[in-house]
């Protein structure tokens, strides 16, 4: 069983509160088969003065035991 996943996701579309990203694999083409597909991440999240990037990597593990 895998402990750990990394993923990547690439801007999809910008809405007024969010950013929308969709799975990408190592090239830069939508995965498939995905493991998340869509994120959606409040604008808010990001840093009003830090230019937010339109690639993101997710880690996903277990946390303890």
């Amino acid at each position: 069983m895998t402990t750990r996943a990394v993923l990547r996701f690439a801007l999809d579309k910008e809405t007024k509160g969010t950013f929308r990203f969709k799975e990408v694999d190592e090239n830069g083409k939508e995965a498939d088969p995905y493991l998340i597909g869509t994120l959606y991440i409040r604008k808010s999240a990001f840093v009003e003065d830090l230019e937010y990037s339109t690639i993101l990597q997710v880690t996903i593990e277990p946390q303890g035991t």
